[in-house]
């Protein structure tokens, strides 16, 4: 269950920061422009917790034994799902503009998606190497005292 509630509050921080940064773009690239108050602020602060939890839970599928693109699939397949049903159910994808400005907009959101997905894994490959360091050194040290002796 813990593991549960981690991978969900995950997905949730990140998922949180994305749309402050996306809200502090939108603010400062137009001024002028109201982007939300009132209940249009609510919906978008629990899509924000759905999305969060949308990405968060299916990437508990990288502690199984699956191939690494199964894991891929599921994860961002669910993920981007999530997204798109809950951007369209809130206004973010408005439906009634046209089929080609939702598309720009569901690819722009997949494509955001996948680069955070990107720097998350680089950032996990270098923590992983840097440990993978540590541990070396340590065996290192331990290797040259026993030499020593």
């Amino acid at each position: 269950m813990k593991k549960i509630v981690n991978a969900a509050m995950r997905g949730i921080y990140l998922s949180a920061l994305v749309f402050l940064l996306a809200c502090m773009n939108k603010g400062f690239s137009a001024p002028e422009a109201k982007m939300f108050s009132g209940k249009g602020m609510a919906y978008s602060c629990i899509a924000v917790l759905v999305i969060g939890a949308g990405f968060g839970l299916p990437s508990l599928i990288y502690r199984t034994k699956l191939p690494t693109a199964l894991k891929v699939l599921i994860h961002m397949g669910t993920g981007v799902i999530v997204m798109l049903a809950v951007s369209i159910a809130v206004g973010w994808i408005d439906l009634a503009r046209g089929w080609l400005p939702c598309l720009i907009a569901a690819l722009t959101q997949t494509a955001l998606a996948f680069l955070v997905w990107v720097l998350t894994c680089v950032r996990i490959r270098r923590d992983a190497k840097q440990m993978n360091e540590r541990i070396a050194e340590k065996r290192g040290g331990r290797k040259k005292r026993r030499e020593a002796e």
